[in-house]
């Protein structure tokens, strides 16, 4: 196996250190115990051992207890319509912005924020002596703003001051999960993860004053616990001794394609900033030249895979993202909830983590909505293979061997012990708001549902660690074609699978009327081409799946489910024949 082009040049390196005779003291090496020569205004220092272009955390930032609840006092009081501050709080919670949705502006109200304990707010802390508006406040997040309780983003006034170093907060509900915990969870666990930074969290207890109500109340309303999470921005970067004018992106549905179509330098005259951050929101500056470069070469098959991973990215970066969101099941980690992070003057791109809150879910999952899971493909690296870069690293034997050392590394320190030790320190503060309004009545799940996942969760790890080790042995997903119709056939068509040792593979065919295929109406076994050909159907709507296996034995699914009030159904497509023998797709 020949080694990756980043262990060529650091064996070079060392060589050429041996060869000149390096030295971790100044040129003229003093003795041990020798201070060295001050006369030429230099002192001999000793140096630590360089650690190459990895980006670390400051760890003096979680110098906190994150179980110490803070409360938020939040004064809502509308602003005016020079700054569009001028809504009412209904008015910002009836925002909307769900997966599919473009083009949505998010609306803000302004508001008095206010810190302190159960007491109220706090002499020394941000707004205690404030009188007037000192911040903004909107809805955030996309699928969670459908659900009744709301996670919401405050934005400090520059002349109001930071709290904790920061302006912006971002004050997360995570309604779907019944523990409440697990955003916190991720965060902690990911301080110990190898060149990745974590971000900040807190529980929050948040009390809002609605003065914008038709008839306000004129006192502070429970709502509930919020998880804070660091936002990340200019101010992240620099909190972190992180690149300050770096660039910093959020995917909101971003593969690594090149999406030539959207993603276009801001001073092109077709240029759309609203377009191009549904694909990747922009978090500092606006010269997207760096980024372009980057995915022109992630989506050009002429530079080896070696070379371009030597060039635009770090190895034990991208190793440490997938090793830790394989082993917590944080499955939505593919296509979106990561940043892209590149330093000033550097050419090199860093995944970062953001959002946790769907880890460790693999048994709530399976116990609470099993109907509406994905296909198994979504467990293990075949989760991953639809973005261009890894689907590209992953072909290297190089790579995934570096892959599995990470997921070693990992898998001995995220124990299950350790795991269970950390939902008994954070269930002190969760269970208290869990089981009480007026967080009780919006919980998916009893109280005994929630100890079972509760007991569950550590386990979670080991489960996640076997999918792992299968999904290197099973064939990769691949996606079914529309069908068309070709006189008096049928075609189908589906792209090649993949199999990382080189097997053989061979391809099973059904056509039914039914998503259960009860009743299969045609089928083809062990094709080794991706086309079937069949007399085409009369007038109807029709099922069909194929399923690949490799000379091993083990299977896998298309990319493709379909989508039925009873759930969805993963590893297939659907199709329409209409009377005159035209095929009708997407429906």
């Amino acid at each position: 196996m020949r080694p990756p082009v980043w262990r060529l040049c650091l064996m070079l390196a060392l060589c050429l250190c041996l060869m000149c005779g390096c030295s971790v003291l100044l040129e003229d090496d003093a003795q041990e115990g020798d201070a060295g020569d001050p006369s030429d205004g230099h002192l001999s220092v000793e140096k630590a051992e360089g650690r190459g272009n990895g980006i670390r955390d400051n760890d003096a930032l979680y110098d906190y207890d994150p179980t110490d609840v803070v409360c938020f006092y939040v004064t809502v009081l509308g602003g005016n319509a020079a700054d569009g501050t001028d809504h009412t709080f209904e008015e910002i919670n009836r925002y909307l912005n769900l997966q599919g949705m473009t083009g949505v502006e998010k609306i803000r109200t302004e508001v008095l924020v206010q810190i302190g304990d159960e007491n109220g707010p706090k002499e020394g802390e941000v707004g205690y002596t404030s009188l007037t508006g000192n911040a903004t406040m909107n809805v955030r997040g996309r699928t969670s703003t459908e659900y009744p309780q709301k996670s919401y983003r405050l934005t400090f006034y520059k002349d109001a001051g930071f709290w904790r170093g920061q302006r912006a907060i971002a004050l997360n509900k995570h309604p779907a999960d019944v523990t409440r915990l697990r955003n916190m969870l991720y965060f902690e666990l990911l301080r110990d993860v190898p060149s990745i930074p974590s971000l900040r969290t807190q529980f929050v207890h948040l009390y809002i004053k609605d003065m914008t109500a038709e008839h306000p109340s004129g006192v502070f309303e429970d709502y509930g616990l919020y998880t804070q999470v660091e936002l990340p921005n200019n101010r992240y970067l620099r909190n972190h001794g992180l690149s300050v004018d770096g660039q910093l992106y959020k995917a909101n549905l971003c593969e690594m394609f090149r999406y030539p179509e959207t993603l276009k330098l801001s001073t092109d005259p077709d240029y759309d900033a609203q377009a191009f951050s549904e694909i990747l929101e922009t978090k500092t500056g606006e010269d997207h030249t760096k980024l372009l470069e980057m995915l022109d070469a992630v989506n050009n098959y002429t530079l080896s895979t070696e070379e371009l991973l030597d060039t635009y990215f770090d190895v034990d970066n991208l190793t440490s993202y997938l090793a830790f969101n394989l082993l917590m099941g944080n499955e939505d980690s593919d296509a979106q909830n990561y940043l892209l992070y590149s330093p000033l003057d550097a050419r090199r791109w860093y995944y970062l983590c953001w959002d946790g809150d769907d880890s460790l879910g693999y048994t709530e999952d399976k116990l609470r909505k099993p109907q509406w899971q994905n296909g198994e493909w979504t467990r293990g690296v075949s989760n991953y293979w639809g973005v261009v870069l890894f689907n590209r690293a992953l072909r290297l034997p190089s790579f995934r061997s570096l892959l599995s050392e990470k997921m070693e590394l990992l898998h001995s320190t995220i124990t299950q012990e350790k795991i269970a030790s950390l939902i008994e320190k954070y269930r002190k503060v969760t269970d208290k708001f869990t089981s009480s309004l007026p967080d009780s009545e919006q919980m998916m799940g009893t109280p005994q549902v929630r100890e079972t996942i509760y007991a569950a969760m550590p386990g979670d790890i080991e489960t996640n660690y076997q999918a792992y080790l299968l999904s290197l042995e099973k064939p990769m997903p691949f996606y079914q074609w529309e069908v068309t119709a070709d006189g008096d056939e049928l075609v189908l068509s589906w792209d090649e699978s993949y199999d990382f040792d080189g097997e053989y593979l061979r391809y099973d065919v059904q056509l039914c009327r039914d998503w259960e295929f009860k009743d299969v109406l045609w089928e083809a076994k062990g094709l080794l081409e991706t086309e079937a050909r069949l007399p085409l159907p009369g007038a109807g709507t029709y099922f069909w799946k194929v399923t690949v296996t490799n000379e091993s034995g083990f299977s896998q699914v298309s990319f493709d489910s379909i989508v039925t009030s009873s759930g969805i159904h993963p590893g297939m497509r659907r199709f329409m024949v209409q009377a005159d023998g035209t095929v009708v797709n997407g429906i």
